[in-house]
Parts: structure tokens; C-alpha cells; sequence
């Protein structure tokens, strides 16, 4: 059997050898984890901005986010923070359930104190359908700064 942690809840898991580089369903959190290799442990992704860690792996993904790709957080536009029009988006996506949901909270709340630079403009949020070894709707929030 193979051990390791599910990268957005920490949650303890074990796959048979025969899975390596395939994925498993979180039972908690329900993340599709990519089951490693048995000389490996996954790495918790680093994002970084002006050479600061601003988050390890979480619960929320943003749409298009990989755990073996890093983020890319330099764009040719700077921060508009004089209160006129988005420069930037961000996207936020969880399970439509309580505590989902309240992580999601959590997980916004989170980003925007580390990141005080930030003037958020306005969200918007709908709830879609999120593919991954199951179909099921996502609550999707859009932060626009």
C-alpha cells in the first residue's frame, strides 16, 4: 500500500501500488489526488508573488490550477488600485455543501490578507457543473481586482 496526504486537506490516504500515477477521490474533501509513486511524496504547490509564498495547496482550485504547475502571477498590467476598473481576476470553486462552502470563506478571506495590495473591484458567483471523476455542481466565484 501506498501512504500519503490528500495536498488540499491534509487527509491521510493509502492506495495499492497498482494506482500509482492514477487518482483517488478524497473521501473528506473529495479532491481527485493523483496517488504518488511509492519513492515519491507529493509536493504541496508554492505559489509565488515578488519572491513571497503566498499559499500552499488548499481545498479550493482555481479553474485550470495543476498541482504539478505553479501559478503564473506576473502580468504586463499593473495593479489598477485607484478605484477604477479590474486589471485582474481570480477564480474560486467548491462542492455546494456547509462546510465546503464556509472553506471557500475561509480559503477568499485568506488570499485577500496576504495579499494587501489587492483592491477588490467587484465578484460575481454562479454555480456550474465541475468535471473531474465525478460531475457535480461547483459554487464558482469570481473575484475581479
Amino acid at each position: 500500500m501506498i501512504q500519503f496526504k490528500c495536498s488540499q486537506c491534509e487527509e491521510p490516504l493509502e492506495a495499492p501500488e497498482s494506482m500509482q500515477g492514477e487518482r483517488l477521490q478524497c473521501p473528506k474533501c473529495r479532491y481527485p489526488e493523483l496517488v504518488p509513486a511509492l519513492e515519491e511524496e507529493p509536493e504541496p504547490i508554492k505559489l509565488e508573488t515578488n519572491g513571497e509564498n503566498i499559499n500552499e495547496a488548499t481545498q479550493i482550485r482555481t479553474f485550470g490550477s495543476d498541482s504539478t504547475r505553479e501559478r503564473k502571477e506576473e502580468y504586463k498590467r499593473p495593479l489598477n488600485t485607484t478605484g477604477k476598473g479590474a486589471t485582474r481576476v481570480r477564480t474560486f470553486h467548491t462542492r455546494l455543501s456547509n462546510n465546503a462552502m464556509a472553506f471557500l470563506d475561509e480559503q477568499v478571506n485568506e488570499w485577500i490578507d496576504e495579499n494587501p495590495d489587492i483592491e477588490v473591484k467587484f465578484s460575481t458567483s454562479t454555480v456550474g457543473m465541475v468535471e473531474s471523476k465525478k460531475t457535480e455542481p461547483h459554487l464558482i466565484i469570481n473575484v475581479w481586482y
